[in-house]
């Protein structure tokens, strides 16, 4: 009995003699509203090493080709701090989008870290329908689109035709908030496609035009 006791004391001052390594990280979940215009989030992982022995971080991946992630160094000494940037570029997508980022080190070698990157895209201006139609042959009747701001006062500078043989017309129902373009071709005798512009001022800094499909199939 005196043996076994003597023999668990010495592996427990074995294993406090050799330390521990351990990452603590900040916030390894972050969330981000944008809108399309901003193109990209970018999310900063800090984390620190609350171990007493260097730990080595082994590698970073990301969950797709949209998603980079860079660290500065692999090995963090006791006390040392450190971050993963990671930077996700969804490219015109829009609402709820999430990526991830697998962080596998030797504090933890069989349970990697995970970071999770979330990301609500908000249009600012929506277009109801964005595709208006007619068959040959049908009355050449005005097809209206409702144009809504959600969430940002958006104003129209301007709305054009590429095509002379479909009109568009704007009408204001509120100022900043909600729109009407009536779209007319001049008759449906044969297949036409027209792109009505739709100019906003919004954002200032580099105001957005969106597009209304008109087609006569």
């Amino acid at each position: 009995m005196l043996m076994r006791t003597i023999f668990a004391a010495s592996l427990l001052l074995a294993f406090a003699s050799a330390g521990f390594a351990d990452l603590h990280w900040d916030k390894p979940i972050q969330e981000f509203k944008c809108t399309p215009d901003d193109k990209h989030a970018e999310a900063h992982y800090t984390f620190k090493n609350t171990g007493t022995t260097a730990v080595t971080i082994k590698s970073v991946k990301t969950s797709c080709g949209c998603t980079t992630a860079h660290l500065d160094k692999k090995v963090y000494q006791p006390g040392e701090t450190g971050e993963v940037v990671a930077t996700y570029s969804f490219h015109g997508a829009t609402g709820s989008l999430r990526k991830l980022v697998t962080v596998e080190s030797d504090d933890h070698p069989s349970e990697p870290t995970i970071l999770d990157l979330r990301v609500f895209v908000h249009e600012p201006f929506e277009l109801k329908p964005a595709l208006v139609y007619w068959r040959t042959g049908d009355a050449a009747e005005a097809k209206s689109v409702q144009l809504l701001a959600n969430g940002y006062a958006v104003k129209i500078k301007n709305v054009s035709s590429s095509n002379p043989r479909i009109s568009a017309t704007l009408q204001t129902l509120k100022p900043g908030e909600e729109y009407l373009v009536s779209v007319k071709p001049t008759d449906t005798t044969q297949k036409e496609a027209a792109e009505i512009s739709v100019l906003t001022d919004f954002p200032p800094e580099s105001p957005r035009v969106y597009t209304i499909h008109a087609r006569i199939k």
